[in-house]
């Protein structure tokens, strides 16, 4: 792109010095200093110059000669303008297709496609941000609810394991109770067999 812009820099200082230095050169003495001397040399006549024919042909053939250099000049500066503006129009439409390439490839750089859509970045951010967000917000609910969970089930493995306590006290009291029934009733039987044998 800084080529471009040197380039036509370059072109219309090429313009300016075209035209300061068909402005600027000439060769020999200028028309109005040949003008001054013949109007010097000529000889006065009543309020009237008289000026040799060949001086004034002369003059006519410097003026002309320096009318068609002029010419001369100002085609091939017009030629070189013709060919400068064609180059500048031609630049200038590299530039427009360079700036439409820098655009396209700029939004190619600013966007960023995701399950085959085209987003920004900053929506693709957004849209990741909101996705991360409700994932731990999904996450948090889930880990909250496996909390509670397993408080319950801790509640009721303890409630299971105080049950089991409870049926194995249960359980052994009972055991210890019909032991010693059985020995009560074993201590009758005996009492009673001991009645009957002594009678």
């Amino acid at each position: 792109m800084s080529k471009v812009v040197i380039r036509i820099a370059a072109t219309c200082l090429c313009c300016i010095s075209i035209n300061v230095n068909a402005a600027g050169l000439q060769n020999g003495p200028s028309l109005q200093s040949q003008f001054d001397a013949i109007i010097e040399k000529a000889n006065n006549y009543q309020d009237y110059k008289v000026v040799k024919t060949a001086s004034l042909r002369y003059l006519w053939k410097n003026a002309n000669d320096s009318l068609v250099k002029e010419r001369q000049k100002n085609a091939t500066s017009l030629t070189k303008i013709a060919k400068n503006k064609i180059e500048i129009d031609s630049l200038k439409q590299g530039l427009n297709q360079q700036e439409a390439s820098l655009q396209a490839s700029t939004s190619i750089n600013n966007s960023i496609g995701f399950l085959g859509i085209n987003f920004s970045k900053t929506g693709y951010n957004t849209f990741m941000w909101s996705l991360i967000v409700g994932l731990a917000a999904v996450l948090a609910y889930l880990s909250f609810l496996n909390g509670n969970f397993k408080r319950e089930a801790q509640y009721r493995i303890k409630l299971f394991d105080d049950l089991t306590e409870e049926f194995k006290t249960h359980r052994m009291k009972s055991n210890e109770k019909e032991k010693r029934l059985a020995r009560e009733l074993q201590t009758e039987r005996n009492k009673l067999e001991d009645i009957l044998a002594g009678s």
